[in-house]
């Protein structure tokens, strides 16, 4: 059993991969103003008891927010954080929320990583359980933006194949699709979560030469209606679900608050939406 939860936030990014033995995968730390919803206010309310990961894929001041609060309840209630994981090539001290769970836990991907030589970009995977993970990024001495330095995560758990691409902007996405390895992973993924938020900064139109998903997601803020050009351009590339999975191909986190992914034994995967966020 498997829920992966993409949460209706209003500043950065937040998604949880709970496997319904009280362990969980959190990517990014975003918040919802409106609600009061943080990380550590799910991780707790469902009673965990390991955060398998903790994946910190962009390093902006709102996708960082939660991430002191989340490891202060963890320190408090003693629940053990096994893995972090973010862009090694990025100086984790220019960032005050990756710089303490860096001092805290240290960066995964700074010990294993394996090198493409066709394109020299660096990627590693890591199993937990069934649930695997695949991280590619770009490095700080090809790109100085930190949008572009976002940690790109690939998680495949049975027939749900998700990319998490972060806030990658089109040049970022275009120097990673050089990677063969990068590519093939693309053309596995059913379930696509659009870059930066659904801005047409993240849009770049050679991924769907290679992609071709069922159903896009898009996390936008608030204040952040996505545009209809962008609106046409997603739903051109999605080619909808099975019957029962999901009646839309495209779903924002604006419209249809938080969506969630299930995968429960050997049935066909399922994406349910909850508008009512997360409260105190």
């Amino acid at each position: 059993m498997l829920d992966i939860k993409i949460f209706n936030v209003d500043r950065g990014f937040c998604a949880a991969v709970d496997r319904h033995d009280h362990h969980a995968i959190v990517i990014d730390s975003g918040y919802n103003s409106r609600t009061g919803f943080r990380p550590s206010q799910y991780i707790f309310q469902k009673h965990f008891r390991t955060l398998d990961c903790l994946i910190v894929s962009a390093y902006t001041e709102d996708h960082l927010a939660g991430i002191p609060d989340l490891l202060d309840q963890c320190l408090k209630h003693g629940l053990p954080v096994n893995f972090f994981v973010s862009n090694p090539s990025i100086n984790p001290e220019h960032f005050p929320g990756l710089k303490s769970v860096n001092r805290q836990l240290g960066n995964a991907l700074t010990f294993t990583t394996a090198l493409h030589p066709e394109c020299e970009k660096i990627g590693q995977t890591m199993t937990i359980d069934e649930v695997s993970l695949s991280f590619f990024w770009n490095h700080n001495r090809d790109f100085q933006d930190l949008h572009n330095l976002s940690l790109v995560t690939f998680l495949s758990y049975r027939d749900i194949n998700i990319i998490f691409p972060s806030d990658l902007e089109t040049e970022g996405w275009r120097a990673l699709l050089k990677c063969n390895d990068f590519r093939d992973r693309l053309r596995r993924v059913n379930i696509f979560v659009a870059s930066n938020h659904g801005r047409e900064d993240g849009y770049c139109p050679e991924v769907f030469d290679y992609c071709r998903p069922e159903l896009i997601i898009i996390s936008n803020e608030s204040d952040r209606r996505i545009s209809p050009l962008m609106l046409d351009r997603y739903n051109s590339h999605a080619k909808g679900t099975s019957f029962g999975v999901c009646e839309k191909k495209l779903l924002t986190t604006y419209d249809d608050g938080t969506i969630t992914i299930s995968k429960y034994l050997d049935r066909l995967r399922q994406v349910t939406t909850q508008s009512q966020a997360y409260r105190h």
